[in-house]
């Protein structure tokens, strides 16, 4: 794999991973494009599942488990690459979310998701915590 994804997971060239482009759509329509790498052996069973109908996603969320995990959320103009299996023009404005699970401290997975930016918007309600 290439080592800038392996530094983006925090794991070393000998560690055995799994790099995948994912893109999801909604009602035929390309909703979002996931970039995932996984730490196999974190991630036990994860190259013997058949991940068309199911995505790497979700099934890391049913069986295997994660003891913390970090959000990075930003704006930022889609790559060429990205944005041709958005079905956007290169340089697209599009909302990002960068996600790394652990568990135990060894790395689990690194997930970047491209969204187009036009169709999303973030919202948080929130309380006092006195």
């Amino acid at each position: 794999q290439d080592p800038e994804r392996r530094e983006l997971l925090g794991v070393s060239g000998r560690t055995p991973t799994l790099w995948m482009l994912c893109l999801h759509l909604s009602n035929g329509e390309a909703f979002q494009l996931e970039e995932r790498l996984i730490n196999i052996d974190a991630a036990p069973g994860i190259t013997c599942r058949p991940l068309e109908t199911m995505g790497p996603g979700l099934w890391l969320l049913g069986h295997v488990p994660w003891t913390d995990a970090e959000h990075k959320i930003s704006a930022r103009e889609a790559p060429a690459d990205i944005a041709g299996h958005l079905g956007k023009q290169a340089g697209a404005a599009c909302l990002v979310v960068e996600r790394r699970t652990w568990n135990n401290g060894t790395p689990v997975t690194y997930a970047r998701l491209w969204h187009c930016g036009a169709n999303h918007s973030l919202v948080g309600h929130f309380e006092p915590a006195y």
